[in-house]
């Protein structure tokens, strides 16, 4: 028996209203089943958030209490710590590389392992860009780890996946050109012979419209251009039924492709890095 729409949509905000914190947790893991995750848990075992803090911590003092910053996603101490930084002479590269980097990376790996939630990769994306921005003021441009085309495939217009990649993507020093959602293969091969592009990422939400990253990294073939595809309608056994793909399941896993694809290894050899 189908229930009445309205009746279901005020027991949702009902349930939000009693128990906000499980509502927040349903909510996410709906996000990431967008990602194509699993809403279980690896089953390796993942390092806690404060072994994964500990990891990336720099020892320097100044430093990491910058870091700190970007984990929590504190937009205006991360700024004020990054000019007081810059204040004392500490080079600008440094500074990105050794301490606003570590943070988000800490982020990421921190959601990842499925411990955060997407608002705290995005908050911490935010302070990072503040530190970054005041950098770049006495840099210039800060040389880019590659560009990467971004997408969502034709006839999906699901694009929060691909919003949240192409955020971390640049947080880890890549350009990305959003090419936005319900994109056509035809549009993205232009792109690509009429741009320098490394990798291209494309994702799906609809089973109905998954064929058009196979139909994508077939027409790319021929350029030497990647795509690295990813969404929910999408796993690594689809993916390996098509040449010039790559899968991944999370956003951590996009910026993995894009340095290796970046650095020159091929496809394939990133393919087999990637299924370890």
């Amino acid at each position: 028996m189908i229930r009445h729409v309205d009746t279901a949509a005020a027991e949702i905000f009902e349930f939000k209203e009693k128990n906000p914190q499980r509502f927040k947790e349903l909510f996410e893991v709906g996000i990431r089943i967008g990602f194509g995750e699993s809403p279980e848990k690896d089953s390796k075992i993942a390092l806690k958030p404060e072994q994964v803090r500990a990891k990336y911590l720099p020892k320097d003092a100044d430093y990491a209490a910058l870091t700190d910053a970007v984990i929590e996603g504190e937009v205006k101490t991360a700024a004020k710590l990054t000019a007081a930084l810059l204040e004392k002479g500490k080079d600008p590269t440094g500074i990105v590389v050794d301490a606003l980097m570590p943070g988000i990376q800490t982020v990421c790996e921190i959601y990842d392992n499925g411990d955060a939630f997407v608002p705290e990769i995005l908050l911490a994306n935010d302070a990072l860009v503040a530190g970054v921005a005041l950098c770049q003021e006495q840099l210039g441009d800060i040389p880019s780890a590659g560009r990467v085309a971004s997408l969502v495939i034709e006839g999906d217009v699901h694009d929060i996946g691909k919003n949240i990649v192409a955020a971390i993507l640049r947080a880890n020093g890549f350009e990305v050109i959003d090419m936005g959602r319900d994109v056509l293969v035809d549009d993205v091969v232009k792109l690509v012979k009429s741009e320098k592009i490394d990798l291209v990422t494309g994702t799906s939400l609809m089973s109905t419209t998954k064929e058009g990253l196979r139909a994508l990294s077939e027409e790319l073939k021929g350029t030497g251009i990647p795509v690295a595809c990813g969404g929910a309608a999408v796993d690594a056994h689809f993916v390996e039924t098509f040449t010039n793909s790559i899968y991944g399941k999370s956003p951590l896993d996009a910026v993995k492709i894009a340095q290796a694809v970046a650095a020159g290894k091929d496809w394939e050899v990133v393919r087999k890095e990637m299924t370890r």
